[in-house]
């Protein structure tokens, strides 16, 4: 029989990959963007420079949102 999670480390497994996903699209995004603006795309590096940002407060309000004391 395999072993069973508990259901309160199974939100933390799912929230660590769920940030890390989020983290690799914002590398990503930040490595187009750089990439754009040095290759003379103003248009691509705005516009993934302004997603990166959305991104990122994105992310920064679902930490406050499963920090908060419930």
């Amino acid at each position: 029989m395999p072993p069973r999670i508990q259901p309160r480390r199974a939100v933390s497994v799912a929230v660590g990959v769920y940030v890390a996903v989020l983290l690799s699209l914002q590398i990503f995004l930040l490595t187009v963007a750089l990439d754009a603006a040095l290759g003379d795309e103003p248009g691509i590096a705005w516009v993934s420079a302004v997603t990166s940002v959305v991104l990122a407060a994105g992310s920064g309000l679902f930490y406050r949102y499963v920090r908060a004391p419930r």
